[in-house]
């Protein structure tokens, strides 16, 4: 081919590609599941990286502030955690200087020290850690609990549901016969239940499905079912010590007979009654209990709403993870129901982490006030139903979505935070910024790519260790406002 031809064959597909760059949206053309991208003339021009942040500051500062020597005494040391690589020798003012802080307006202060004042005086006091998928699992969770529980006493995994919905699960081993089915209160719910009595753990579960309110009930099936819950090998020690039983039910048609089995042996043999709105059965349980199982029989299940292994002292806490929701579920069951639960329970402390699942939804800020005002009600309603308890709002970590190839933060999400910000404060509650404290924008890729990693690909959800180490942080952050209270006390 002549140099002329293939000069000007070559300036012909420059152009036929600038044309396409031209009518290219920059956001990209859809094709079925497939985003098709064309890069911009600036792109081509001029240099476009990605700036990640640098994350190498934060990660070195990590500590165990428990491991600090009492605040009133000489503190000089610190010990090494598995978290990350301790700072030696320094002194306790210079070491929490780097902990990110919880934000709290004067009520918000006044009703976290409430909640410590009762930590420092009760023999039982209980955490309810509510969030999306971040904490499901038991992640982050597990390494907040277990460290109030070394330094407050305690033991066992708190409430947890009658059949677990997600195949991981750090602290205990759980499993169901194959009649049991999960009814949740948020994403699709299940068109057969014709109440909104969900307990507080925003689902029950049963092994029979639910009988119609508007027909007449028939024994015509015998259900027997049965759940078996044991310690987990890679657990926290306490976790693995359950010493007390309590089960949350009610809504059976039929009575039901129940029992609890320890070993090869029945601890407690029961009868559930029919058209109990919402009961109890508790059971005080051997030493060095680490498996129970629980047997059902009768023509229909009750609703159980949670099942709690946990000691009647030091401090309980609950990891109540609802995958794909956004928080806003507690306004949505039955009000009378839920303070029945909530007045048997009697949380201390509410921590609500939120807000990661409306992220990749968000268009406008318009849809940002209205999720600020669903979940500033959520709030009220709580206080309401628990009007002794105090609230930490965490906000979501940060999250990358892909544009073209590279990764960057949601373009609403900072906004996003912002509001629940905004939302906690003006309700007393404290607000624990997680995208900030682990390095704000366009940090999750840099914990993505650390090593060993600290978040997982999908530029999202942390990794085993990452979680362990923002829970470190968080739990820093806490036990720092508590040991503040102890000085204006003292």
């Amino acid at each position: 081919m002549k140099p002329v031809k293939i000069l000007l064959f070559t300036f012909g597909v420059f152009l036929l590609l600038a044309g396409t760059m031209w009518i290219t949206p920059g956001g990209g053309v859809k094709l079925g599941a497939f985003t098709f991208h064309m890069p911009t003339f600036k792109e081509m021009l001029a240099d476009n990286e990605v700036e990640y942040a640098d994350v190498s500051e934060i990660l070195e500062q990590q500590f165990d502030i428990d491991s600090l020597v009492d605040i009133d005494l000489d503190m000089d040391t610190v010990c090494s955690d598995s978290v990350a690589e301790f700072i030696p020798s320094a002194s306790y003012d210079s070491l929490v200087a780097s902990i990110y802080k919880i934000e709290l307006a004067d009520t918000g202060k006044i009703n976290l020290h409430r909640f410590f004042q009762t930590l420092h005086d009760s023999t039982l006091i209980r955490i309810m850690h509510y969030g999306d998928s971040q904490i499901e699992g038991d992640r982050i969770t597990s390494f907040v609990r277990n460290k109030f529980q070394v330094k407050f006493g305690g033991s066992g995994p708190g409430l947890r549901p009658a059949l677990q919905p997600y195949d991981y699960i750090f602290s205990a081993v759980q499993e169901n016969s194959d009649n049991w089915k999960r009814y949740p209160i948020y994403g699709k719910v299940d068109s057969t239940v014709e109440h909104d009595r969900y307990g507080v753990m925003g689902a029950f579960s049963r092994f029979a499905p639910p009988a119609s309110d508007t027909l007449p009930f028939r024994d015509s099936i015998l259900y027997d079912a049965e759940l078996n819950i044991s310690k987990s090998d890679i657990s926290y020690k306490l976790t693995r010590e359950y010493k007390h039983f309590r089960m949350f039910y009610g809504n059976a048609k039929r009575p039901v007979e129940m029992q609890l089995m320890v070993k090869a042996d029945i601890l407690l043999t029961d009868t559930l009654p029919a058209a109990l709105e919402y009961g109890v059965i508790e059971c005080q349980l051997p030493d060095s209990v680490s498996h129970i199982s629980v047997r059902f029989s009768g023509y229909d299940s009750p609703d159980i709403y949670g099942i709690e292994l946990a000691e009647q002292q030091g401090v309980i806490v609950d990891n109540i993870a609802l995958r794909g929701s956004s928080g806003t579920i507690f306004t949505k069951s039955d009000y009378l129901h839920s303070l029945k639960m909530y007045s048997d329970l009697k949380p201390g402390l509410f921590l609500l982490q939120f807000g990661g699942n409306v992220v990749p939804y968000i268009k406008n800020e318009k849809a940002i006030k209205n999720y600020g005002r669903w979940f500033k009600s959520q709030i009220l309603r709580l206080q309401n139903l628990c009007p002794d308890a105090a609230i930490i709002v965490i906000g979501p970590s940060d999250m990358s979505t892909k544009e073209k190839d590279k990764y960057v933060t949601y373009e609403y999400l900072p906004v996003v935070v912002e509001t629940l910000k905004e939302v906690a404060l003006s309700t007393g509650c404290g607000f624990w910024d997680m995208y900030e404290a682990m390095g704000g924008y366009n940090s999750m890729p840099s914990w993505v790519n650390a090593d060993p990693e600290l978040a997982r690909p999908d530029y999202v959800h942390f990794s085993a260790r990452g979680a362990r180490l923002v829970a470190n942080m968080f739990y820093n952050a806490l036990i720092f406002e508590y040991n503040n209270f102890l000085m204006e006390v003292n």
